[in-house]
Formats: C-alpha cells, structure tokens, sequence
C-alpha cells in the first residue's frame, strides 16, 4: 500500500542500549546489568540492543528499507540519551532527523538547548509535562521557547494519557501528574509564539475535544497519528479511529496532521500494521494522493526545514 508514496515517520523512539542503562541505574538496585537485560527479554520479550547507536542505527534502516521508509524522526526518549541519537544521525543523515526530551529543571537548561541544536544536530525538543510536573505556560519554559523561535526547533508537547511501558518493564517508578496534561495549557504559548511549531501527539491521548478546540484557534499546533490510539476506550462517546481522522481534517485541515507509529522496541520493530491501517483510513475518507503525501512526509518536511 506504501508504493508510490515518500514516508517520513515523525515519531520513533531510538530505545538505545544506554537508554536501558540509564534508566536501570535510575531504580537504584545493584543488580548486573546482564541480569536486567535477561529478565526484560525472559519476561517482556524486549530485545537488548547493541551498545553501539551506530549498529542499531542501522537495525532501523534495516527496518526501513523492508517497508520502504523514507526517513525516520528518532526520538531521544530521556535527556541523557540525546548522544545516542546524535551519533545515529551523525552516522546516516540522509535516513534520521534528531528530537531531544527537555529536563526543564536540568541546571544550564539553555545552554543545553543550544548545544543539542548546534553541536548534535537536532531539529526538535519533547516536552512532557505530566512527568516533570510542569505546565507548559510556566514562566521557567519561556526562555525555552524563545530558543525555539531563534534556532526553529520543533516543540513536541505530550498532552493526554501518559503511559510509558517501557519504563514501566524496566520498574521505574515515574510520579505522572495527569494535572499537567490538558492541552489547553498550549493555548497562551501558542498565541505568544506564533513562529514557534507544537506538535502534539496521538490527537491528544484522550483530550480529543481540546485537541481540536486548540487546533481551531491555533494555527502553529499540529498533530501527530501516531501510537494505536487505545485512548478511544476512555471517551464517555463511541468513536473509531476513521471518525478521529475525519474529525481532525475537518477541522486541522490535511496540512497539519503528521504521520508517526511510535515504534521503538525490538524484536517488534517497525510497526507497519498502524501505517496500512492508516493507510486504509485515507482510502475510506476518500483523500487524493496529494493529500496522503502531505500526511505521510510532506507536513513534517516544511516543518523541519527541508521543503
């Protein structure tokens, strides 16, 4: 189904060998490391990845060129991860585009912001507020988001049902405030920083309907696709994903919706399934392939720069 079409998947976790590492160490136990690889592979059936970024930079390309991926946005899952995904892109710029995750609190904050950007390469910065207990209208992020302005990173805001299972199979104890998740916390910061691009993934994670009242008033915030998207079980509404989709054009317009899956784990890999079902999707609504090519890398290349 993918023939004929250049994808760019905005959204992949580079779950690198020192991502595990790190967080590992976070629990604070001293068991081996090869103890918590083979318990997570015995137990989970999560892979251990190699210690070189490079080698698993290119398990993915591996995974690309089976399903005919274009280019993948790797996403630096914690900040202390960020050099894994400078050394992959290093390695294959013409295959990933780098994301970084932003510790608000991190002493020097602006400094690493710019060091990400103009020493590592990278083009975009994850927030997540639940985890950090932050809202994103804090005063502490303002000088973050001119930053943003100034070099024309990307700002990846996570909103909504905040889950994260593999920090969850490793037994990290993350205190998620869900307080922190509503998207319209975005609203006064969009509207201030009109030049700056929020990207807010999986149509809100549940806050669908201020997902859309944001994105109707907002025309710097766009959304990704990304994930299943089980948040549909937790609307007091039926409603399927086909319905989300026409939704959110209706109201987004096919010029800021961004495709991602939200792979990351291995041996699963890519996760084809929720592209041909999205694929499928497009079919069903009846968009050209214009429109599905503006979906599928079109939105996410004007937004980093390339077109």
């Amino acid at each position: 189904m993918t023939e004929g079409f250049e994808i760019w998947d905005a959204h992949v976790h580079f779950f690198s060998f020192n991502f595990f590492k790190t967080l590992i160490r976070m629990k604070g136990k001293e068991t081996p490391l090869n103890e918590e690889f083979t318990f997570l592979r015995e137990r989970y059936g999560i892979e251990t990845p190699p210690v070189s970024p490079v080698q698993l930079a290119r398990r993915w390309i591996d995974e690309m060129e089976k399903y005919g991926i274009s280019k993948l946005v790797l996403f630096a899952s914690i900040p202390e991860d960020t050099v894994s995904v400078s050394t992959a892109i290093a390695a294959f710029p013409d295959k990933f585009v780098g994301f970084f995750t932003l510790n608000p609190f991190a002493e020097n904050v602006d400094s690493e912001v710019k060091h990400a950007v103009e020493n590592m390469g990278m083009r975009g910065m994850i927030l997540f507020p639940a985890l950090y207990h932050i809202h994103v209208y804090d005063e502490l992020l303002e000088r973050i988001y001119l930053i943003a302005e100034e070099y024309h990173l990307v700002v990846f805001t996570h909103f909504g049902i905040l889950k994260i299972p593999v920090r969850e199979a490793i037994g990290v104890r993350d205190q998620i405030d869900g307080t922190y998740s509503n998207p319209t916390d975005l609203h006064r910061i969009a509207v201030r920083h009109p030049d700056v691009n929020f990207i807010i993934p999986h149509f809100g994670a549940g806050y669908f309907q201020e997902v859309l009242m944001l994105g109707l008033q907002c025309r710097n915030v766009y959304v990704d696709t990304s994930s299943s998207n089980s948040w549909i079980r937790v609307l007091p509404y039926q409603i399927d994903l086909k319905t989300v989709f026409a939704k959110t054009l209706e109201i987004f317009g096919v010029d800021r919706i961004i495709f991602g899956t939200d792979s990351g784990i291995f041996p699963r890999g890519y996760r084809v399934d929720i592209l041909n079902q999205q694929l499928e999707i497009f079919d069903k609504l009846g968009l050209s392939s214009d429109e599905i090519q503006k979906i599928l890398s079109g939105n996410i290349k004007r937004l980093l720069g390339f077109i």
